[in-house]
């Protein structure tokens, strides 16, 4: 029996099974999504990317797909732009009444999708930004922890502001700014089963500058912080192990 059409008629795209196997990983299993079909929804459709992550979408989204290939489930990515028009569809109905947040748009948005589509777990993946706690030569956020190459490498005790920036650096230690994946997982019925988020990647590093005449540390954007995939694959993982209070990543 055919279901009859919701209002707009999205186009979906097959995940291929042939996509790249990532890397195991150790920790907690992944959360359970069922036996059923698995649909993803284009990276950040409901919440806006930063300039900071922008860069990211392409490359984390591929890593997404190879992420979810490699299960062996019948998963389905939705095209991005007929979904963003459902998207706003969606959002003008929940703007309409009171109480309207993200998560009332993504119950709507999964009830819509359960019209066309038989699926047990629809998700919805985005990148956000993050404060990384530096400690010695690494930083730590959302279950991941990366190195960190010192500048001032050698000068113990070293403290100081970080120019350009309100953080505070001491015996190398304080903030710098990161990028992680934020995935809320919805029942065909709108329910929210999951929220999870895994770090991705450091958007900043400490470079040498001077500070009144004093060796200091500074930070500055990196550049390609999204091109190392293995990285991106940890934190892709770590997302779906990692559950959070409802909303703490908006």
């Amino acid at each position: 029996m055919t279901r009859p059409l919701a209002p707009l008629s999205l186009q979906i795209v097959l995940l291929c099974t042939c996509l790249l196997t990532p890397a195991a990983l150790a920790g907690e299993p992944e959360i359970d999504l069922g036996s059923g079909r698995v649909v993803l929804v284009p990276l950040n459709l409901g919440v806006r990317a930063t300039a900071e992550v922008e860069p990211g979408v392409e490359p984390v989204w591929q890593q997404i797909l190879q992420h979810f290939g490699a299960q062996r489930r019948p998963a389905t990515a939705l095209e991005r732009k007929s979904a963003a028009a459902l998207w706003n569809e969606v959002m003008i109905e929940v703007q309409a009444k009171p109480g309207a947040d993200v998560y009332r748009a993504y119950a709507l948005f999964a009830r819509r999708i359960a019209e066309q589509v038989d699926y047990t777990a629809i998700v919805f993946p985005s990148l956000v930004t993050r404060a990384a706690k530096l400690s010695g030569h690494s930083a730590a956020w959302d279950g991941v922890r990366r190195s960190v190459d010192s500048p001032l490498a050698g000068q113990e005790g070293y403290s100081g502001e970080l120019s350009g920036t309100d953080l505070l650096v001491s015996g190398f230690r304080g903030e710098i700014a990161a990028a992680s994946l934020h995935v809320a997982v919805l029942s065909p019925d709108g329910e929210l089963r999951f929220e999870g988020a895994g770090g991705l990647a450091l958007l900043q590093q400490l470079e040498r500058g001077d500070v009144r005449g004093d060796a200091a540390l500074t930070v500055a954007m990196r550049q390609d912080a999204f091109g190392d995939s293995s990285e991106l694959r940890e934190g892709i993982a770590a997302a779906f192990r990692r559950p959070l209070p409802a909303s703490s990543a908006h």
